[in-house]
Order: structure tokens, then C-alpha cells, then sequence
């Protein structure tokens, strides 16, 4: 939001470093920045489950829109499998809800923006079989 590249990282990279583990039931194990490249406009962080000690790695990309201003672009996936029972979800809604508390244009990951993840990672006792039909 008409942010130049240095001031968008430096409210990137400090959202992440203050990171809170745990937040949400998830990242018990904490996480570990494993690059961070502010002339590239790139991060790298992976991210622990307490008991399992399930790795997921987050990249972030800043560059810049059509209208010059920060934009960023992200990746964010787990290592195991390729459900995660909506434990990445959690963790981009609570970056994008600290990257709105500093005036960013941030969408949640909703079961509206995002449908296909919801219904392939939705905990198994929120799971109705799509074939089920409710009759009175």
C-alpha cells in the first residue's frame, strides 16, 4: 500500500521474527529463519510441530506491482504428505492479520477464498463424505 520495498521488508521480516510458536495449537517446536535476503526481497523459514516434529517450510517473495508498490508473494507447504489439517492456513491468517495491523492489504485463507484446502484438510470429524445427502 504505496510502501517502498525497505520499509515493506523491514515490517516483513520483524512480523516474522516475532513470530509467537504456539499460536493457534500450532508450531509448538518453533521455527528458524533459514534465509533472509532483503536486496532479494526473500525469506525462508521453517516452521516445527511440538510432538511430531512435523517441518514446514514458508518462503516469502517480495517485489514490486504494476503500480510500483510492495507486493509479496509466498509459498507455503508441508514436508509430509500433502494434507496439514489446515495448520498452514492458521499460521498465513495470523501473518496476514499482523501484516493488516501495519496497514497491508492482507486476505485471510478462508473456506470461501480457498475451498478445495478446506475440504481435503478439514480435521476427519468435520468431514461429510460428498456423496452424503440429507433428507428429512
Amino acid at each position: 500500500k504505496g510502501t517502498s520495498q525497505t520499509e515493506a521488508w523491514m515490517t516483513l521480516y520483524d512480523v516474522v521474527k516475532t513470530y509467537e510458536p504456539g499460536q493457534a495449537g500450532i508450531d509448538g517446536g518453533g521455527f528458524q529463519i533459514m534465509e533472509a535476503n532483503p536486496e532479494k526481497g526473500y525469506l525462508y523459514v521453517v516452521f516445527e510441530s511440538l510432538k511430531n516434529g512435523y517441518r514446514d517450510d514458508l518462503e516469502f517473495a517480495l517485489g514490486a506491482s504494476q503500480d510500483n508498490s510492495a507486493i509479496l508473494r509466498l509459498r507455503s507447504s508441508s514436508r509430509v504428505g500433502y494434507l496439514d489439517f489446515g495448520v498452514n492456513a492458521k499460521r498465513l491468517n495470523y501473518f496476514a492479520s499482523r501484516l493488516r495491523a501495519n496497514d497491508w492489504t492482507a486476505p485471510d485463507i478462508t473456506p470461501q477464498s480457498h475451498p478445495t484446502y478446506f475440504i481435503q484438510n478439514a480435521p476427519p470429524s468435520d468431514q461429510v463424505a460428498p456423496s452424503t445427502a440429507f433428507r428429512r
